[in-house]
């Protein structure tokens, strides 16, 4: 029996690009509820995107952001739990990628995440640039790692779909953290990796939920369409893969509609026979 489902926001839920959900996606979502399903949503957004970004009224219970950095309540915005870098590991990361000549950036810890340090020193990718612009008054430039201050959430490098082994090369270089790769919500090419805390990553952070909620990996369906989604699909006893996913994953999971074909709703009810 199916007690909860966890399903990814952009690319799954929500089409990319796109701000609200479709009508039969709400309502399958609606459906789920009724059934006494837990529905937790892992995204890789911050409690600020999430605010300003989706339709009021979400029927969803919890929200597993930040790619796992933090859990929150969705009905109050309750944040339930955080899981951040602290100051000196932040400088200790800052100051591996700093060898590279890369573009990063440091997001503030929760709840200020969208605030961040950022070290703009080569040409800049043009997923990166939007990212800047996206944030206006957000960012602040750094030109050291003198001029970092506190902990942080997480470190995002933007990489060309080209530079895959340079993502491998800085997962290798910082494997005492977690390092994420995901795939730019931005132009849907560009390698996005991500730096947190150790273990931290969307897999572990439901992992804690679960267990606050007596359920069990097994009894959960899942739906994710990117490489960050692994780490929870791999644990779930009904994993699924939208199919304008990366073809590795397509062919690693069974596959549902594309997200733009309502993918979720036709999820939910094969998940739970409704």
């Amino acid at each position: 029996m199916i007690k909860a489902i966890i399903i990814d926001l952009d690319g799954t839920t929500l089409p990319r690009n796109w701000h609200q959900i479709s009508e039969e996606n709400r309502v399958a979502l609606e459906e789920a509820g009724q059934q006494g399903v837990v529905r937790i949503l892992a995204t890789g957004r911050s409690v600020f995107s999430l605010n300003n970004t989706l339709p009021e009224g979400l029927p969803v219970d919890y929200m597993v952001f930040s790619s796992g950095a933090g859990i929150m309540r969705w009905d109050n915005k309750e944040i339930l739990l955080t899981r951040e870098l602290s100051a000196e590991e932040t400088l200790d990361i800052a100051t591996h990628l700093w060898k590279y000549d890369i573009n990063f950036t440091i997001q503030q810890r929760i709840p200020d995440n969208h605030h961040f340090y950022y070290r703009n020193i080569s040409s800049l990718h043009e997923d990166f640039r939007r990212r800047i612009e996206n944030y206006p008054g957000l960012g602040t430039p750094i030109s050291s790692t003198d001029e970092i201050q506190g902990g942080a959430t997480q470190f995002l490098v933007i990489l060309d779909a080209q530079q895959l082994q340079l993502h491998g090369d800085i997962q290798q270089k910082l494997s005492t953290y977690s390092v994420i790769r995901s795939t730019s919500p931005i132009d849907n090419q560009a390698i996005w990796t991500e730096v947190f805390a150790p273990d931290v990553n969307k897999g572990t952070s439901c992992q804690l939920l679960l267990d606050q909620l007596g359920i069990h990996y097994d009894e959960c369906a899942g739906l994710g369409n990117d490489y960050n989604d692994l780490d929870f699909l791999k644990r779930c006893g009904h994993p699924f893969i939208v199919s304008n996913a990366p073809k590795p994953l397509r062919d690693q999971f069974d596959n549902m509609p594309a997200d733009e074909d309502n993918g979720l709703a036709v999820f939910i009810r094969h998940a739970l026979n409704l």
